[in-house]
Protein backbone atom coordinates (compact mmCIF):
# COMPACT_ATOMS: atom_id res chain seq x y z
CA UNK A 1 0.00 0.00 0.00
CA UNK A 2 1.50 3.58 -0.64
CA UNK A 3 1.89 6.18 1.52
CA UNK A 4 -1.03 8.14 -0.47
CA UNK A 5 -3.35 5.36 -0.23
CA UNK A 6 -2.88 4.87 3.09
CA UNK A 7 -3.49 8.67 3.36
CA UNK A 8 -6.79 8.64 1.66
CA UNK A 9 -7.87 5.41 3.14
CA UNK A 10 -7.06 6.66 6.66
CA UNK A 11 -8.70 10.29 5.84
CA UNK A 12 -11.95 8.46 4.88
CA UNK A 13 -12.04 6.11 8.12
CA UNK A 14 -11.26 8.80 10.42
CA UNK A 15 -13.72 11.91 8.60
CA UNK A 16 -10.80 14.06 8.29
CA UNK A 17 -9.59 16.10 5.74
CA UNK A 18 -6.15 14.50 4.58
CA UNK A 19 -4.14 17.69 4.77
CA UNK A 20 -5.53 17.35 8.53
CA UNK A 21 -5.00 13.78 8.67
CA UNK A 22 -0.73 14.43 7.30
CA UNK A 23 -0.85 17.41 9.97
CA UNK A 24 -1.49 15.79 12.98
CA UNK A 25 0.85 13.11 12.26
CA UNK A 26 3.49 14.95 11.34
CA UNK A 27 2.99 16.60 15.16
CA UNK A 28 2.80 13.87 16.19
CA UNK A 29 6.06 12.40 15.18
CA UNK A 30 7.45 15.62 16.70
CA UNK A 31 6.26 14.80 19.63
CA UNK A 32 7.42 11.25 19.76
CA UNK A 33 11.01 12.71 19.24
CA UNK A 34 10.65 14.82 21.58
CA UNK A 35 10.25 12.34 24.37
CA UNK A 36 12.60 10.01 23.16
CA UNK A 37 15.22 13.14 22.74
CA UNK A 38 14.37 14.23 26.86
CA UNK A 39 14.31 10.09 27.97
CA UNK A 40 17.94 10.39 26.42
CA UNK A 41 18.54 13.43 28.45
CA UNK A 42 16.98 12.10 31.11
CA UNK A 43 19.41 8.95 31.23
CA UNK A 44 22.66 11.07 31.43
CA UNK A 45 20.77 13.06 34.15
CA UNK A 46 20.77 10.04 36.27
CA UNK A 47 24.14 8.96 35.24
CA UNK A 48 25.90 11.63 36.55
CA UNK A 49 23.09 13.24 39.34
CA UNK A 50 23.56 16.52 37.80
CA UNK A 51 20.38 18.78 36.59
CA UNK A 52 21.79 20.74 34.15
CA UNK A 53 24.38 20.37 31.21
CA UNK A 54 26.31 22.97 32.96
CA UNK A 55 26.61 21.28 36.33
CA UNK A 56 27.85 18.18 34.14
CA UNK A 57 30.41 20.14 32.52
CA UNK A 58 31.66 21.60 35.60
CA UNK A 59 31.70 18.36 37.23
CA UNK A 60 34.02 17.45 34.26
CA UNK A 61 36.01 20.44 34.61
CA UNK A 62 36.36 20.11 38.71
CA UNK A 63 37.66 16.50 37.61
CA UNK A 64 34.54 15.33 39.57
CA UNK A 65 33.17 12.80 37.16
CA UNK A 66 36.33 11.47 34.75
CA UNK A 67 36.34 12.94 31.43
CA UNK A 68 35.31 10.18 29.07
CA UNK A 69 32.44 9.26 28.32
CA UNK A 70 31.08 12.47 30.32
CA UNK A 71 32.40 14.72 27.79
CA UNK A 72 30.70 12.51 24.95
CA UNK A 73 27.34 12.54 26.85
CA UNK A 74 27.86 16.31 27.44
CA UNK A 75 28.16 16.63 23.54
CA UNK A 76 24.62 14.46 22.93
CA UNK A 77 22.87 16.59 25.86
CA UNK A 78 24.00 19.85 24.53
CA UNK A 79 23.14 18.27 20.94
CA UNK A 80 19.15 16.96 22.29
CA UNK A 81 18.33 20.21 23.35
CA UNK A 82 18.85 22.03 20.11
CA UNK A 83 16.98 19.17 18.31
CA UNK A 84 14.38 19.50 20.96
CA UNK A 85 14.43 23.54 20.47
CA UNK A 86 14.41 23.15 16.66
CA UNK A 87 11.67 20.68 16.93
CA UNK A 88 9.53 22.72 19.22
CA UNK A 89 10.17 25.64 16.69
CA UNK A 90 8.57 23.13 13.39
CA UNK A 91 5.92 22.44 15.78
CA UNK A 92 4.83 25.80 16.44
CA UNK A 93 4.58 26.95 13.06
CA UNK A 94 2.02 23.73 11.99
Amino acid sequence: MTAQTLTLELSGLLSMPEAELIRKGLLALVEKEIRLAENEIATIRERYDVFSKEALYKAIEEKKIVGHPAWEDYIVWKNKEAYINRLRQLAEKA
